[in-house]
């Protein structure tokens, strides 16, 4: 059965995870551009175009993954040229500086991962020099889109605050493949398969108990801490694994589990892919207060039930590393009314995280003390 994080930690013993400065070189529309940071609540400003949102994807590139455009390497470069991308970064983590630096070879197989000169192995490693976390207009998409974007979407957050929950789905994904090559090339070796589903099965479980961890904690701190001019969401995960984790102790949900991959061969030979599994779980969003799937609800509602887990995800990361992570918005504050930007401001000012916006108009950072503004109409 799952348990919660421990979440007892007071303000006055975390710190803020910070961008000091940026470089960018051949990186989507920048050939060679830097900023520096105060360390204060930052707004990008400029006309529409002008790669306000490449400045934010650059440093969501310091986090597992693909960055906040999910896109592949290769786009990233500036006028699809063979020259290689790079982008680095002085940043103070845990009150401690750090120079972190990524980029794609000339190859464009994968991206080098540099902390402090030295080459390290797996963007995993990433989240224990800097926390980065983000929102974007489009990601509220969640409550409408399919189960695999809400996946994603949820194994990001886990991601932050779990080190090991990008290797892990790594490990998990790679073994689907092999078992799902072994059905299309009709090569059926039941003592292998035992082999791999095994593992699947051991790996499932850890995934599972990490998202359901992960999802009573945040949801404590939704139905709690939250401003009353935000929606309160409750989230839910549906799933083979997580029903299997929620029912049964650890060595009986596996044991349930592998017997489920053994039945499902037939099925899965057919169809030439696993049908079950933590790759088919899914994520559910409701308005805590109405009552109705996420889904249901209106586009603001939606905007606002969003941005009310990214900054209950930033208390509970905080509550878990004792670290609160940089947070990038592209566009979002437009969306929301007077009152709710207040109210987003107050709780950012509270805590001291560095922010890091976009907008076309300074108006809408009007209430925000100390504001860093940087007009790229006057730069680029």
């Amino acid at each position: 059965m799952s348990q919660d994080i421990n979440i007892e930690i007071t303000k006055k013993d975390k710190s803020c995870d910070q961008i000091k400065s940026i470089k960018i070189i051949n990186f989507r529309s920048y050939e060679n551009f830097g900023l520096e940071f105060s360390g204060k609540p930052v707004g990008i400003i400029g006309d529409n175009g002008i790669g306000k949102t490449n400045i934010l994807e650059a440093i969501s590139l310091f986090s597992p993954g693909r960055g906040m455009r999910n896109a592949s390497f290769s786009e990233m470069i500036k006028d699809n040229n063979s020259k290689p991308w790079g982008i680095s970064a002085e940043v103070l983590s845990d009150k401690k500086k750090y120079k972190i630096s990524s980029g794609i070879k000339e190859q464009l197989r994968g991206r080098d991962i540099k902390v402090n000169e030295k080459k390290i192995s797996g963007s995993s490693v990433l989240p224990k020099i800097i926390l980065v976390s983000w929102l974007t207009p489009s990601m509220d998409r969640i409550f409408n889109e399919t189960p695999s974007y809400r996946r994603k979407f949820i194994d990001r957050l886990c991601a932050i605050y779990e080190k090991d929950h990008t290797k892990n789905l790594k490990i998990y994904e790679k073994l689907m493949r092999e078992r799902n090559l072994s059905f299309k090339n009709e090569r059926i070796d039941d003592v292998w398969l035992d082999a791999i589903e095994y593992q699947m099965a051991n790996v499932s479980i850890i995934i599972a108990e990490t998202r359901l961890k992960f999802i009573s904690s945040l949801n404590k701190i939704l139905g709690s801490n939250l401003h009353s001019v935000w929606p309160k969401a409750h989230l839910e995960l549906s799933g083979l694994v997580e029903g299997l984790v929620s029912s049964w102790n650890e060595e009986k949900a596996k044991s349930i589990l592998c017997a489920k991959l053994n039945d499902n061969r037939e099925k899965d030979f057919f169809s030439k892919r696993t049908n079950d599994g933590v790759h088919r779980s899914d994520l559910i969003v409701f308005e805590r207060n109405k009552k109705i799937e996420a889904k249901k609800c209106s586009t603001g509602e939606q905007k606002s039930l969003l941005m009310g887990i990214i900054l209950s995800h930033l208390e509970l990361v905080s509550n878990f590393t004792n670290r609160y992570p940089v947070l990038l918005l592209d566009e979002v504050l437009a969306h929301f009314d007077k009152i709710r930007r207040q109210s987003f401001f107050e709780q950012i000012h509270n805590i001291g995280s560095q922010i890091i916006m976009t907008g076309t108009d300074i108006s809408i950072f009007e209430k925000l003390e100390d504001l860093e503004i940087i007009n790229m109409n006057e730069i680029k």
